[in-house]
């Protein structure tokens, strides 16, 4: 819809972050993690273990992501987090996109689903892609950073603060669920891009 072309830049004067509360708890990092990173040789023993994508869609997951695979597939990036190419996902919970529904729609009774219909093609990607890094970076790596270079070619911020983790404003809940093609990261909220990008 043509109303929402400006979506982004509304968004982030209104709303800097939209964000929820959740019943995930953040994961301590993995063994990998405190190792400093993924190496090759671990890559090579995760060919195993299902993709980004197959970890969205599994059944004991599809409550939790199912609005970002919904996302996803709107914006043609099902194949590009089901290949063999390495990322790091920061992905929002279905309970993060219903709520940047409600403040971004101004209605109470829409949801993550409705935000992503909502949405043209180019403003839902610019979105998606701030949510996710080239190569994986485990929790430690991530933390490790003041701020991580996004897919879009934004910067988005690093920050701890009464020993929580935040990136972009938005709360990592859970930390280093490691796919055959990266990592992912759950957030309590949705991430919204800086404008003019």
């Amino acid at each position: 819809m043509k109303k929402f072309a400006g979506f982004l830049t509304f968004a982030v004067l209104a709303v800097t972050v939209v964000g929820c509360s959740d019943s995930m708890t953040p994961a301590s990092p993995s063994a990998m993690s405190t190792a400093g990173g993924s190496t090759d040789a671990a890559k090579s023993g995760r060919a195993a273990l299902p993709t980004i994508v197959g970890i969205a869609t599994a059944p004991e997951n599809i409550g939790t992501f199912s609005t970002l695979v919904a996302a996803l597939q709107k914006a043609n990036l099902v194949d590009t987090f089901n290949g063999n190419q390495q990322f790091t996902v920061f992905a929002p919970t279905n309970d993060a996109f219903d709520a940047a529904a409600k403040a971004l729609l101004k209605d109470s009774t829409k949801t993550g689903v409705d935000l992503v219909n909502a949405l043209d093609v180019a403003t839902l990607t610019a979105v998606l892609k701030f949510h996710v890094v080239q190569g994986d970076r485990t929790a430690q790596a991530v933390l490790s950073s003041n701020q991580v270079g996004m897919l879009d070619g934004n910067f988005a911020a690093v920050t701890v603060v009464n020993g929580e983790a935040f990136i972009a404003g938005v709360k990592i809940i859970k930390t280093d669920i490691t796919a055959s093609n990266g990592i992912i990261h759950v957030l309590g909220g949705v991430m919204l891009p800086p404008s003019g990008k």
